[in-house]
């Protein structure tokens, strides 16, 4: 099977996820082609599948799935589309469930997608329109509004347009807004984050749009997630269902879900002033309130009570580590000195990954490495530019003995030229932290020596350390620029010769 293995995982992710959601709902989700699905769902489904599949690394699963290439043979019998269609309208029911019952009764019969088309063809010719029965706990479904609100700034500053995020859940039509400053991916997690906080659970799928924080790419019915969405929605333990371009059946609960919120709570506090989104979530969350306790005109009950008597209890759970956001570069090559790059600091690998390809996951606070689907490397992310981390065992034995010898070999060149430069090289070599930027800067240090002189570098190390300077810019500025060799220009008293023009004491106290 030629499809990258991260896909795969997601394929087979969602096919457990959810065993009667049909291929075709997959395929929209991965950006892959319906029966490349059905491929990889058939050998998921007939081979002897190890209960730790998703532990595997790359190698593993490709041995546990194998590389079958299955295609399936048409056939020219067809079902009772009656038949077909009443199965249809039970919840949860999908055509390639159907398909797969049928078959196996009839397994000359017509192949799923000859399916699938065919039975389309049939209800248009009925003239049949499917009512959507929306189960509890089922489906959210999400989009920002059209209408933004102004926040304005206290001092003086320009104002921002807040973004608000409506969701609405399926069943109870139960609403919720969020206001964020823009669109953007981290803005875009941060209200789903909101979102499941405030339902107290997660839906089993999350319906929508097409905007950029949640879909990069969709081309010919094809879908790529953005792969930051993606994350946080594997963390909470749901996923997404895009919707199709120019369909907008398909997110009618968001399309109405946002109009109510325009018209009930926009509308009316067009004339507020807001001084901070928080303080414009605030009033959204008390208008919330209101909308969702508002009693329905066509039906019994609100949203508020059909979501709290049915739909809050088939919420799935909410995981027990909370959301941390992060960002996903794939396919960085690993360096030749087992370092990776990003933003200019270097991250160590495992020697045996130089020249490969790894995949990042970067959060607030560290950066991990991952190959072929494992970790082999958690960094905390370094400050600034220029830093190099870099963890001992992912060293080659030859490097590490070459490390361990050379700061007692550079401590004792540092010893023959004085106790000064001794003190400085000390510093960077034992006292901090990190032994590789530590050896370079002592290395430099030893160049410069050579350049200007041990004796001149021994003088400007004890100019400097009493000062605390220990930074190479620092030491080599010194070397350049001798601020250490001012010297005092003013003759001595002593020195000056005696004239007949010289005044004594007694001038200066009046004495004639």
């Amino acid at each position: 099977m030629r499809l990258p293995i991260h896909l795969q995982r997601e394929i087979a992710r969602l096919h457990f996820y959810d065993l009667k959601q049909s291929s075709r709902a997959i395929s929209r989700v991965v950006g892959v082609s319906t029966n490349s699905i059905i491929a990889l769902r058939t050998l998921l489904t007939t081979r002897d599948i190890p209960q730790n599949l998703f532990d595997l690394d790359d190698d593993a699963w490709t041995a546990a799935l194998g590389n079958e290439d299955r295609g399936v043979a048409q056939r020219k019998q067809a079902p009772d589309w009656n038949w077909v269609y009443e199965q249809m309208q039970r919840p949860d029911a999908t055509l390639e469930a159907l398909w797969q019952e049928w078959r196996a009764i009839c397994p000359e019969g017509i192949g799923y997608s000859q399916f699938t088309e065919n039975f389309r063809k049939w209800t248009r010719q009925q003239h049949i329109v499917f009512r959507k029965v929306h189960v509890p706990g089922e489906k959210l479904f999400v989009d920002f509004a059209g209408t933004t609100v102004t926040v304005r700034s206290r001092d003086g500053g320009p104002s921002i347009e807040a973004q608000i995020f409506v969701a609405v859940l399926g069943y109870s039509n139960y609403i919720f807004m969020h206001a964020v400053p823009s669109q953007t991916v981290p803005h875009w997690l941060e209200c789903h984050d909101a979102c499941f906080a405030n339902l107290g659970g997660v839906p089993k799928w999350v319906v929508t749009d097409n905007l950029k924080a949640a879909v990069i790419r969709r081309a010919e019915g094809q879908v790529t997630l953005n792969p930051s969405y993606r994350a946080c929605l594997t963390h909470f333990g749901t996923a997404a269902l895009p919707t199709g371009a120019r369909k907008p059946k398909e997110k009618a609960k968001a399309e109405v879900g946002v109009q109510i919120v325009q018209r009930l709570v926009l509308f009316r506090i067009r004339d507020f002033d807001f001084f901070s989104v928080a303080e414009l979530n605030a009033e959204l969350k008390r208008r919330t309130k209101i909308v969702n306790a508002r009693l329905f005109k066509k039906m019994s009950g609100s949203r508020l009570q059909r979501f709290e008597e049915t739909e809050r209890a088939a919420l799935q759970p909410l995981p027990e580590a909370p959301f941390e956001m992060s960002d996903w570069r794939y396919g960085v090559r690993v360096g030749d000195d087992y370092h990776v790059e990003h933003e200019r600091n270097f991250y160590s690998t495992p020697y045996e990954l130089r020249g490969e390809r790894v995949d990042l996951r970067i959060t607030a606070s560290q950066l991990e490495i991952m190959s072929r689907g494992r970790r082999v490397a958690l960094h905390s992310l370094a400050d600034g530019e220029g830093s190099v981390k870099t963890f001992p065992e992912h060293r080659p034995i030859a490097h590490t003995r070459v490390l361990e010898g050379e700061p007692k070999a550079l401590l004792l060149w540092a010893d023959t030229v004085g106790p000064n430069t001794q003190k400085m090289l000390q510093h960077h070599l034992q006292d901090r932290s990190d032994l590789t930027n530590g050896l370079r800067a002592a290395r430099r240090m030893r160049d410069m020596a050579r350049i200007h002189g041990e004796t001149r570098f021994e003088e400007v190390c004890a100019y400097a350390l009493p000062l605390n300077i220990t930074a190479l810019r620092s030491i080599e500025s010194i070397l350049k620029k001798s601020p250490d060799k001012g010297v005092n220009k003013t003759v001595p008293a002593a020195l000056r010769p005696s004239h007949d023009n010289l005044r004594g004491a007694g001038y200066f106290g009046g004495a004639a």
